[in-house]
C-alpha cells in the first residue's frame, strides 16, 4: 500500500542534503519490468498526449511527499541544444565527484535512457518498482484521498510525461542525489518538471518547434520557454535567493522576452558568451578543440567531443551554467570540466560511427537543427561523398527541413520511423514537400538501409537524419544494420561497415508512390 501520511511513500521530510531512502511499505511491486513498460506506453506518446499544465503533476508530487525538493537541480529549456547542455553539465559534476541525477527526453532505444543515477540508467527492477508505486498513488489520487488534513485528487490521469517525470524525481531522492540536472519536455512555463526550484536554469536557442502547443511565433515560444525563470522559494542556508539564468545567444525578439521575464522574476542574466575568449583550434567531422579563457580564473583547451559549430556553443552554455554552480556551493576544478566536457556522450546528435562506409545519424527535426546539421556537413563532405536516409513525423516542418538536408546528399531515400505519427514517404512525394527533388523510397528502415548500402561506395557517408524517432529506429536493431561487411581489396582494411537486414532480403518495392514512378526502385519525382 501508499506509505502512511507521516512517511510521504517513504522519503521523511528532511533537507534534501539529508535525505534518507525507506524501503517501499511491506508488498513487492505487483509489475516487471516488461509489464512497467507496456503500462508506460499505454498512456499513449508523449508529445501527441501532452496536456500542459502543473497542477496535477503537483499534485501527484505532493501525495509521493514532493521528493523533488530534497536535492538541489539545474533546469535546462530551449529548442534545439538543451539535452546536449544537460548532457555536459552532468558529466562535469560527476567528474568533480558529485552524485548526479539526469532527467531528458525523449529515449532512442529505451525508457532507461531518461533516468540515470552517476551517468547510469536506472535498472529495470527500480523502473518497474516505481511504475507500481506512482500507479497505485494515481489510482488513490483519481478517487480522491486527504493527506495532512488536505484533500487531495487528480482531475484527469498524469500523461506518460508526467508519470515518467514523478518517477526520476523519487528515484533521485531515493538515491539521495546531490544534485539533479534537467531537460524540460516540452515548452517550459507548464512543463512537468517546471515544479522544481533550480538553482540555476538555463535557456539553450529558441527556435521553431511544436508550433501548435507553444504558439506561432518566436517570441510566443520564447515567453513558454522562458516560463522556467521565477522567484526563487524562500531560502535554506545553502540556497542562492536570486535565480541565475544562463542563457544562450538568441534572435532579438525572443532575447527581449527572456531578459523581460528575468527582471519580473528578480532573477539574475547571465548571457552565455559574454567575457569568454573562444579559440577554436581544430575541428574534425567527429569533434571540435577549443581554447577558452577566463574559465574558472585560468585558460583551457577543451575537447568537444560532440561534433557542429552548434555542440561548440552548447559547451559553453555548460561551461557557463558550471561557472555559476561553481559559485553557488559546487565548487568545481578546472580539470573537471576539461574532463568531463571530454567525457561526454549524446547518442544521435551528429553521431558519427566509423566504418566503409561511414554512417552519421541526428535527430535534425526543425529547420534550426537542419540548418547545424547541414553546416557542419558542408564543412567537411561534398554531396557527390553523401547519402541520405530520411523519414519525418508528420507534425514536422518537413519541405522546410526537407530542403535543407537534401542538398547534401548525391541520393536521397525516403523511409518513415517506426511511430503512429510518422509520414509516409508517399505522402511526403504527394504533397510537393520534397520540392522537386527525385528520390528513392523504402517503407521500412530495413530495407532503405540495404538500399542506401547497395547505392554506396566504401568512402562514402550515409546520413540518417529527420527525426529521432528515426535515429532510435536504427540504433534498436544494430545487428541487423551494422554489422562487419567485406571490403573490396582496393578499399584498405576491414572495418566495421552497415550492411544489410537482419534476414540479409533483398527489399521489395515499395507499395504506392505520389509521383511519377521511374523504375523498380520506386525513384519519384513530385509534379
Amino acid at each position: 500500500m501508499i506509505m502512511p501520511p507521516g512517511e510521504k511513500c517513504g522519503l521523511s521530510r528532511i533537507s534534501h542534503r539529508g535525505a534518507r531512502a525507506v524501503p517501499y511499505g511491506n508488498r513487492l511491486p505487483t509489475m516487471d519490468y516488461p509489464q512497467a513498460v507496456s503500462y508506460l506506453y499505454s498512456l499513449g506518446n508523449e508529445v501527441a498526449t501532452a496536456k500542459l499544465g502543473l497542477e496535477n503533476i503537483r499534485c501527484l508530487l505532493d501525495f509521493l511527499g514532493d521528493p523533488q525538493d530534497r536535492y538541489p537541480s539545474v533546469l535546462i529549456a530551449g529548442t534545439n541544444g538543451k539535452g546536449s547542455v544537460a548532457a555536459f553539465c552532468e558529466s562535469v559534476l560527476r567528474t568533480q565527484g558529485y552524485r548526479t541525477g539526469l532527467y531528458t527526453s525523449p529515449h532512442l532505444v529505451r525508457i532507461r535512457e531518461r533516468i540515470r543515477l552517476d551517468g547510469r540508467e536506472i535498472p529495470p527492477a527500480d523502473l518497474a518498482r516505481l511504475t507500481d508505486t506512482v500507479k497505485e498513488a494515481v489510482g488513490r489520487l483519481l478517487a480522491g484521498t486527504v493527506r495532512n488534513g488536505r484533500r487531495l485528487k487528480l482531475e484527469r490521469h498524469p500523461t506518460y510525461f508526467e508519470m515518467v517525470t514523478a518517477m526520476a524525481f523519487l528515484y533521485f531522492a531515493e538515491r539521495e542525489i546531490e544534485i539533479a540536472v534537467l531537460e524540460v519536455g516540452l515548452g517550459g512555463r507548464l512543463d512537468a518538471t517546471n515544479v522544481v526550484d533550480p538553482v540555476v536554469s538555463v535557456i539553450a536557442p529558441v527556435s521553431y518547434d511544436h508550433q501548435a502547443s507553444l504558439g506561432k511565433d518566436l517570441k510566443a515560444i520564447a515567453r513558454e520557454k522562458a516560463g522556467i525563470v521565477k522567484p526563487r522559494r524562500p531560502a535554506g542556508p545553502e540556497k542562492e535567493r536570486q535565480l541565475a539564468v544562463v542563457c544562450s545567444s538568441q534572435e532579438e525578439g525572443a532575447l527581449e522576452v527572456i531578459r523581460r521575464q528575468c527582471r519580473a522574476a528578480g532573477a539574475r542574466w547571465v548571457p552565455a558568451f559574454q567575457q569568454l575568449e573562444c579559440r577554436r583550434v581544430a575541428q574534425r567531422l567527429e569533434e571540435s578543440t577549443l581554447e577558452l579563457h577566463p574559465v574558472l580564473g585560468t585558460r583551457l583547451k577543451l575537447r568537444v567531443p560532440l561534433p557542429g559549430s552548434h555542440q561548440v556553443g552548447n559547451a559553453l552554455t555548460a561551461v557557463r551554467a558550471l561557472e555559476v554552480l561553481h559559485g553557488s556551493g559546487f565548487p568545481l576544478r578546472p580539470e573537471a570540466i576539461q574532463r568531463g566536457i571530454a567525457r561526454t556522450r549524446w547518442p544521435g546528435r551528429l553521431e558519427v560511427l566509423p566504418g566503409r562506409p561511414r554512417v552519421v545519424l541526428d535527430g535534425a527535426h526543425n529547420p534550426a537543427a537542419a540548418e547545424s546539421l547541414a553546416r557542419h556537413i558542408r564543412a567537411f563532405l561534398a554531396p557527390e561523398q553523401v547519402l541520405l536516409i530520411y523519414g519525418s513525423l508528420r507534425d514536422k516542418d518537413i519541405p522546410a527541413v526537407f530542403s535543407v538536408l537534401s542538398p547534401l546528399a548525391r541520393e536521397v531515400i525516403l523511409t518513415r520511423p517506426d511511430s503512429e505519427r510518422a509520414a509516409a514517404p508517399r505522402d511526403i512525394v504527394r504533397n510537393g514537400w520534397t520540392g522537386g527533388r527525385a528520390v528513392r523510397s523504402r517503407d521500412r528502415l530495413e530495407d532503405a538501409w540495404e538500399l542506401a548500402r547497395n547505392l554506396a561506395r566504401p568512402e562514402d557517408t550515409l546520413l540518417v537524419a529527420g527525426s529521432l524517432y528515426l535515429v532510435g529506429d536504427f540504433k534498436r536493431h544494430p545487428d541487423a544494420l551494422v554489422r562487419p561487411r567485406p571490403v573490396p581489396e582496393s578499399g584498405g582494411g576491414g572495418e566495421a561497415a552497415p550492411c544489410s537486414d537482419r534476414e540479409g532480403r533483398t527489399p521489395p518495392p515499395a507499395a504506392g508512390n505520389g509521383g511519377a514512378h521511374n523504375g523498380s526502385d520506386n525513384t519519384w519525382t513530385a509534379h
